[in-house]
C-alpha cells in the first residue's frame, strides 16, 4: 500500500499531471513571496515532465532552479544533472528562470558540497520532485554507503553533502539534498514509473528496507506519489 497513490493510464498522462503540479507549486511560492524554488532530480524518467513544465506560462524571471541530486562530473558530461535540466528546461532559461548549480570543478566532492552548502541553505524549496532507482535509492540516497545515515539524519544541519556510492550510475562521487533539507520543502513529489519499481516501493513501505521509506516517515512532507505503467 502506497500512501497518497495517483495512477495514470499512460506516462503521458503521468508527465502532463506531475508538471501541472509542479507549476501549482510555482505558482503559490511567487504569490506568497513573490519568487519560487523548485529542486529537480536527474534520470531519464522526469524528462518529459520537465519539457512539459517549461513549456507553460510562468512568472520565470521569479523562479529558480535546483537540484535534489548531482553527479560529481562538469556540465559537459552526458551525466551531469545539471545538463539534463538545462536541456529539458531550456525554454524556462529563455523566459528568464534561475538556476543554482551543485557541482563545482574542485579536487574533491567533499569540497564541492562544502561550495554549495551556503546557496542551498538559503533556498526555500517550494517542491522537490524525487525519483526511486530499482534499488529503492531516491535523490543520492543509496542502500549500503558509508554516508547513508548521515543523509537520512534529520538532526544533520547540512543541506547538502557528498555521497561516494561505487554502484551508482554515471558517477560513484555524488552531491545529495540531506533529507532535513527535503523535509523542508513545500511540496514533495515522487514519480514513478513501471510494475516492479511499484512493488518495490510498496516493499520497501512495508519493510522499510530501503532509502525510499525515509521520505514516508514522519516529520517529512507526505510524498505525492504519481505513478504509470
Amino acid at each position: 500500500m502506497i500512501p497518497n497513490l495517483t495512477t495514470f493510464e499512460s506516462r503521458d498522462a503521468l508527465m502532463s499531471a506531475a508538471a501541472e503540479r509542479m507549476a501549482d507549486a510555482l505558482q503559490a511560492g511567487i504569490a506568497a513571496r513573490g519568487s519560487a524554488c523548485i529542486a529537480l532530480s536527474g534520470g531519464s524518467t522526469p524528462a518529459p515532465a520537465y519539457a512539459c513544465l517549461a513549456a507553460m506560462t510562468l512568472d520565470w524571471p521569479k523562479v529558480m532552479l535546483a537540484l535534489v541530486d548531482e553527479r560529481f562530473v562538469p556540465v559537459t558530461d552526458e551525466a551531469s544533472n545539471e545538463a539534463l535540466v538545462r536541456r529539458t528546461m531550456a525554454d524556462a532559461f529563455a523566459a528568464g528562470a534561475g538556476f543554482e548549480p551543485m557541482f563545482a570543478p574542485l579536487p574533491a566532492v567533499a569540497e564541492a558540497a562544502d561550495a554549495a552548502e551556503p546557496a542551498y541553505r538559503k533556498l526555500t524549496i517550494d517542491v522537490a520532485l524525487l525519483g526511486m532507482g530499482e534499488d529503492g535509492h531516491t535523490a543520492s540516497w543509496f542502500p549500503g554507503v558509508p554516508a547513508l545515515g548521515n543523509a537520512l539524519d534529520l538532526s544533520n544541519p547540512r543541506t547538502v553533502m557528498a555521497v561516494h556510492a561505487p554502484q551508482a550510475a554515471g558517477s560513484p562521487d555524488r552531491l545529495t539534498l540531506t533529507r532535513s533539507a527535503i523535509s523542508r520543502a513545500g511540496r514533495v513529489i515522487l514519480l514513478i514509473t513501471g510494475d516492479e519499481k511499484r512493488a518495490r516501493l510498496e516493499q520497501a513501505l512495508q519493510n522499510s528496507d530501503a532509502p525510499v521509506s525515509a521520505l514516508f516517515a514522519p516529520n517529512m512532507p507526505a510524498p505525492e506519489a504519481l505513478w504509470a505503467a
